[in-house]
């Protein structure tokens, strides 16, 4: 099953609304997780369909199915 993974050269939560990943707010299945605004977003793997939704809402285009 294909996973999301985040490509850091693309991803910048400064350039989300106040520094919270707009993926991570709207993953369907909570699968990208933020600690703290402003921080780099990871996938949780165990939580990942690979579905490709993130992919599809991910308005910096950093995310992407391998």
């Amino acid at each position: 099953m294909p996973q999301a993974t985040i490509d850091w050269r693309k991803c910048d939560p400064n350039r989300c609304v106040n520094g919270v990943c707009f993926v991570k707010q709207n993953c369907p299945v909570r699968a990208i997780i933020q600690l703290d605004t402003e921080d780099q977003p990871v996938v949780d793997t165990s939580r990942c369909r690979g579905r490709s939704a993130c992919v599809a809402r991910c308005p910096l285009k950093a995310i992407v199915l391998e």
